[in-house]
């Protein structure tokens, strides 16, 4: 859970000087990457090896421990994170710094077309640094480090590294196996990858069950994906390389609690989904998903390139995604997503007071459509250009960060009476007063603008998904938020701890909000601006409780807050995170690991008019692994975790399914994992 707060910890005891090879984190300043101390607001990073003990599938189920971060829990196979509340298209999903250029940021059922069990590292940003990759990350960004393209050489001696791995989990009766490898040798490097799950109908406690469950099953909860890639990379002098890759990713899941009659069905001869086994075993009027998703990469990036610049970086993404929404056996909807973005960033050399710092140009055209009688929204396109700038003054007390972007958006889409262009301007500013070795205080004041998305302005029809009929509005406005962090970070013999408060003012903050009216027997929702105030906290504190050569006992504890209101009628504003408190008892011998986690989430009351309070529940997981080694480098890892062990009727606020899905009940993961 707070494996991330730890590591945060132990980069921020680094010195300024530390000098690291210019490799894929988002926070890399020049051929070097910072201190994480370096950035005022809370960073944080979560390893391989927390996402491979935490993942249950998605990415955000593998973030959720993390402070600040909870997840819109929709279904097993759509899951995205929620950053202090924000979601949708005020959290960016970035793929090594690239849009990940799903869906996902549409509609909550559409899932992340991204593979945690196949990921090095996921950073979460949030303050100045977050205007690097976009005007609407208002809640922050998360950026994820695949493994489908090389990012550095092979150590010397070494032509081959990866893993194979194998687990079960009980409550869904499911299987997944994956496997990755790099081989290479000097100068040139290749990846692959490949992973395949097939997870079953989740197992609810009984103390849950309703309508939808089967017993102590919950209906229509199945998920199944395979992903794989390949990729390599050319590495030409100490910190330069090009790579390229391609990623293929497709997963089909249910949505609980969605049924339709029969005359709401229609044909599509050319698009129809055979997936008889699911529509047997799941009901005949039930929806499930087809995702499917096809990726191209390229990075180049090279080191003082020329006189004044430290480092050039130059990233392109073309992703050709579509998602079908099936309804027993006929096409619903297909919705399908294509387009491409390009990133250049440039690391310059000190000017003047300014230490180091960044200038980049960001370019992107996507193509988005919805086709079938229930499709929401209209075909669009949407084009985007931004400058950006990020730059850190270092002084002997005080570090400062500022950091500033201009986007410009174009929305055509067809049968509108008017396209959407205009431009948001984002600016932040931080100072950092190191008040002695173990102290420091950061404040973070930021304004931020979004342009409304294509769905916000033009939405015209029923969205299954949400169990809404959505109406859009073409004459709205930018979002602007205005933001205030505030951290406090120290670090003593044996123990740190971090809080950050942090409050965000919108002028016209945009949502759907319920009309009081019914549209083909569904509640009607128009997206409407309205001022909007989010604040609350983030704490958490890491002490090692007993060290040794062999031995280490360390005691983690988080806890994090979020009010949401909606400043035009004094409402609360749907869907807001619960206090959450957390611990995690982390517990490592020689080549044991083992680890208790226990969280609390309070009772929900804070909720809009039209939607249902939750109640609190106690979260129980525990975790145990034992890593064998062997010659040349091999090593067999034996694992099990299990999750909501007291069986608990959990339901997230957070969640538009709340009321049809819980989460799933005791759940036994077992796997081994061969690492060579």
């Amino acid at each position: 859970m707070l494996c991330a707060t730890t590591f945060l910890a132990s980069v921020r005891a680094e010195t300024s000087e530390t000098i690291h090879e210019l490799n894929d984190f988002v926070v890399f300043s020049g051929s070097t990457i910072n201190s994480l101390a370096d950035y005022a607001a809370p960073v944080g990073v979560i390893d391989e090896q927390t996402l491979h003990r935490d993942t249950g599938g998605s990415l955000a189920s593998a973030l959720d421990w993390q402070p600040g971060v909870t997840t819109s829990a929709f279904s097993s196979g759509a899951s995205r994170p929620i950053l202090r509340g924000f979601d949708g298209p005020r959290v960016r999903i970035l793929n090594s710094g690239i849009e990940s250029l799903d869906a996902s940021s549409i509609s909550p059922d559409h899932g992340t077309a991204i593979e945690p069990l196949l990921t090095d590292s996921v950073e979460i940003l949030r303050g100045p640094s977050t205007l690097l990759y976009g005007s609407s990350a208002i809640g922050g960004a998360v950026n994820v480090i695949g493994k489908e393209m090389p990012r550095e050489r092979l150590e010397p001696g070494k032509n081959t590294e990866g893993a194979v791995e194998a687990r079960h989990s009980t409550v869904p009766d499911g299987d997944t196996y994956l496997g990755y490898a790099t081989v290479g040798e000097g100068d040139w490097a290749l990846s692959v990858t490949g992973l395949k799950r097939n997870d079953d109908d989740y197992e609810i406690p009984s103390d849950a069950q309703d309508d939808d469950a089967s017993g102590d099953t919950l209906e229509n909860s199945f998920f199944e994906s395979e992903s794989y890639s390949i990729g390599g990379s050319w590495f030409f002098g100490e910190a330069s390389r090009i790579g390229f890759a391609y990623s293929h990713y497709d997963s089909k899941y249910g949505v609980p609690g969605h049924h339709h009659h029969e005359d709401e069905h229609h044909d599509d001869e050319e698009d129809h989904d055979d997936h008889d086994d699911e529509e047997d075993e799941h009901g005949e009027e039930s929806v499930h998903i087809d995702l499917e998703s096809d990726r191209y990469d390229m990075d180049f990036e090279v080191a003082e390139p020329f006189n004044g610049i430290e480092a050039l970086r130059v990233r392109l993404g073309y992703t050709d995604y579509q998602h079908k929404e099936i309804e027993g056996s006929e096409l619903g909807t297909k919705f399908e997503n294509e387009g491409w973005e390009l990133r250049t960033e440039a690391v310059h050399s000190p000017w003047s007071i300014i230490d180091e710092g960044m200038i980049g140009i960001q370019v992107s055209d996507t193509d988005f459509s919805a086709k079938g009688e229930e499709a929401f929204t209209p075909p669009a396109t949407t084009k985007t250009q931004a400058l950006f700038i990020s730059e850190h003054i270092h002084g002997d007390l005080m570090r400062y960060e500022f950091g500033g972007r201009i986007e410009r958006a174009d929305i055509t889409a067809k049968g509108a009476h008017d396209d959407y262009d205009d431009l948001a301007l984002s600016l932040a500013i931080a100072a950092t007063w190191q008040i002695n070795p173990n102290n420091e205080l950061s404040l973070v004041l930021q304004r931020s603008q979004r342009n409304p998305n294509s769905t916000e302005l033009y939405a015209d029809g029923p969205h299954l998904a949400t169990q809404q009929y959505e109406i859009g509005d073409d004459g709205l406005d930018k979002e602007t938020a205005y933001g205030i962090d505030l951290t406090y970070l120290t670090q003593q013999d044996g123990w740190q701890a971090e809080f950050s408060v942090f409050y965000t003012y919108f002028d016209d903050y945009i949502f759907a909000e319920d009309r009081g009216e019914e549209k083909d027997e569904l509640d009607v929702y128009q997206f409407v601006a309205v001022d909007a105030q989010f604040y609350g906290f983030e704490t958490s504190l890491d002490t090692t409780l007993f060290e040794s050569s062999e031995s280490a006992v360390v005691l983690s504890l988080m806890s994090d807050y979020v009010r949401a209101l909606n400043d035009d009628d004094d409402d609360d504003l749907p869907r807001a995170p619960p206090l959450r408190v957390g611990s995690r008892l982390g517990m490592t011998h020689g080549l044991w690991d083992a680890g208790i986690e226990l969280r609390y989430a309070f009772k929900q009351n804070n909720v809009a008019n039209d939607e249902t309070e939750t109640d609190g529940y106690t979260q129980l997981n525990v975790d145990l692994s034992r890593r064998i080694e062997f010659k040349n480098n091999i090593a067999a890892v034996f694992f099990v975790r299990g999750e909501n062990l007291l069986d608990e009727e959990i339901r997230y606020s957070t969640s538009y399914l709340k009321d049809e899905a819980p989460l799933p009940g005791i759940n036994l993961t077992l796997g081994s994992r061969i690492e060579f």
